[in-house]
């Protein structure tokens, strides 16, 4: 019977230990060694919208970077950096939106991040590397346009790199999220606690952090969208999440949500029931969804100071 209890204790301790010390390092590697490619882009025409101009914009670690630029038809209010998630949608995912857009009369520059469609790179960086990305397309908003808002709005990795991005970067005026993680530690940290409590799994949050670090060349617990949504300093954000979400927890929010208010008094937040991780049943059409649709544009025409021009 002492044998019985003392291989269980092994056998269990093996296994935690393999869930601890390996299985982060496994997770990592299957989310980032690879460059995705879409099965399914979306054609502008389908959303109403002129062909948009295309962008190869070099980051000063020397990645092109595929953009595809909305334009009004006249000289643009503002502009919106779209960034989307790990592996889906296609970044054309926001030509929905990129119509509302221009009916505000902003330019919409649609952004594949490094690993992703026609851009660059053959490692999905999750959201450590990817503000350069951002930078790239920032400094083109301000080499072409006069001095004009710019607003960067991200869902799920997108918006946890619009958030480290804006923590980085000065020409940012605005922040908009839906459903960004707080880390990936946090992110990886909930998905174990799944199956092994959250207890058990705190363990995994620190071996990810230095997997991580490890990984990108950086400090993996304090390159976190939740440190840098602390350098708001003043500038509006609207944060978005759904509370069931599956794919990152309402805890990612609460995280942020609480960290943002210390670092902006203009900040805006929009919580959906159920399991909706991109916030809305109909994100290529978003004026379908009359909430959500109401809760972006209004944000939107407060930071650039637009109204809604007639459609055509």
């Amino acid at each position: 019977m002492r044998k019985v209890f003392k291989w269980t204790l092994i056998v269990i301790a093996v296994v935690y230990s393999l869930i601890v010390f390996v299985a982060p390092a496994v997770m990592l590697w299957l989310f980032s060694d690879k460059h995705v490619s879409y099965h399914r882009v979306y054609r502008a025409e389908e959303a109403g919208l002129p062909d948009p101009d295309t962008l190869r914009l070099k980051t000063k670690d020397g990645f092109l970077i595929h953009t595809l630029e909305v334009k009004p038809e006249s000289a643009p209010k503002g502009a919106v950096i779209c960034l989307t998630g790990i592996e889906n949608p296609s970044v054309t995912g926001f030509y929905g939106h990129a119509r509302e857009f221009r009916d505000l009369g902003l330019v919409t520059l649609m952004t594949e991040v490094r690993g992703h469609g026609e851009s660059d790179g053959e490692r999905i960086c999750l959201a450590y590397h990817e503000t350069a990305d951002v930078k790239a397309v920032t400094d083109y908003v301000k080499a072409t346009y006069s001095d004009i808002p710019v607003i960067v709005m991200g869902v799920s990795m997108g918006g946890a790199i619009a958030i480290r991005s804006i923590g980085e970067n000065d020409d940012i005026d605005a922040l908009v999220s839906l459903s960004a993680y707080s880390s990936i530690q946090d992110f990886m940290g909930y998905q174990f606690g799944r199956f092994i409590t959250p207890v058990l799994a705190y363990p995994v949050k620190l071996t990810t952090a230095l997997y991580a670090g490890l990984m990108f060349g950086c400090d993996g617990f304090k390159a976190t969208p939740l440190k840098a949504i602390a350098k708001l300093d003043g500038r509006p954000a609207l944060m978005m999440h759904s509370r069931k979400d599956s794919q990152v927890p309402f805890l990612c929010f609460e995280k942020l949500t609480r960290e943002a208010a210390k670092a902006t008094s203009d900040l805006r937040t929009y919580v959906v029931e159920g399991d909706e991780h991109f916030i809305t049943g109909s994100f290529g059409m978003p004026e379908e969804d009359e909430a959500y649709n109401q809760t972006l544009l209004s944000f939107i025409k407060a930071v650039t100071h637009c109204s809604e021009t007639a459609r055509q």
